[in-house]
């Protein structure tokens, strides 16, 4: 009897030194994920950053673009006068 509860005190003590070693598993396991999500949080954070600054870069080209628009039509309209001012002055 006393052989059955040694041999079963065994399997029972490699059941747990598997489970702890299973724990410390998961804990290391555990440590590289947190290690990867916070990585991960500061790389989205940098996009974000980014994001935000190429978007200020769009709204800027884009009210040059307007402004140059706006250039090339009053230059248009300057030269439509200057010649009918031209024609104008050949009555």
């Amino acid at each position: 009897m006393a052989e059955m509860e040694i041999a079963g005190l065994e399997i029972l003590e490699k059941k747990i030194n598997r489970t702890v070693e299973l724990i410390e598993t998961l804990k290391i396991e555990k440590n590289e994920i947190l290690e990867f999500n916070k990585k991960l949080k500061a790389e989205v954070e940098t996009l974000y950053i980014r994001n935000e600054e190429l978007e200020k870069e769009i709204g800027s080209s884009k009210s040059k673009e307007k402004e140059r628009d706006f250039d090339k039509t009053r230059e248009e309209i300057k030269n439509k006068i200057e010649e009918m001012l031209v024609k104008l002055e050949g009555f």
